[in-house]
């Protein structure tokens, strides 16, 4: 999540691997969080209805691909009462960085908005690193979620 962070913030984009590597990793964690085929059945439905939800906003320009794909790949690890809560935190946490990105596109200095990382960042009036979001939201979920939880033994 915290490469899934970097990249967007840096180049506005989100790899494919980090977020093949994001689901790889739900899978390779099951043997030791393993809690039944009802609950990896859900987690199942959470990352499919959250796919279909990615993609319906990524086709109406609400999110770009890279988020939409990591959105689905990180819903994985969650049920449904934990994907409601990452839900919340990443959107507080997108409001916060529009407020930011909006701010500093009126403001930023100069010699932040001419470098190629600033540049993109606060002189790109359209695009949003909502992978900053995205990863902040997962990171705050994942130590209240179930599948951590049952990993620790809770």
């Amino acid at each position: 999540m915290i490469m899934a962070a970097i990249k967007d913030a840096a180049i506005m984009k989100i790899p494919n691997w980090i977020s093949l590597l994001t689901a790889a990793l739900f899978f390779a964690m099951i043997p030791f969080a393993w809690d039944g085929f009802a609950v990896l059945g859900e987690h199942v439905l959470v990352g499919l209805t959250v796919f279909i939800a990615g993609f319906i906003m990524f086709a109406l320009g609400w999110l770009g691909g890279g988020d939409a794909k990591l959105l689905a790949a990180t819903s994985l690890w969650w049920t449904w009462s934990d994907v409601v809560l990452y839900i919340g935190y990443t959107g507080i946490l997108g409001g916060a960085l529009a407020l930011i990105l909006l701010i500093g596109r009126k403001y930023a200095p100069v010699w932040l908005s001419t470098s190629s990382w600033g540049y993109g960042l606060f002189k790109e009036e359209k695009a949003m690193p909502y992978g900053l979001a995205l990863a902040g939201g997962a990171l705050l979920t994942l130590p209240q979620s179930e599948l951590f939880k049952v990993a620790l033994g809770n």
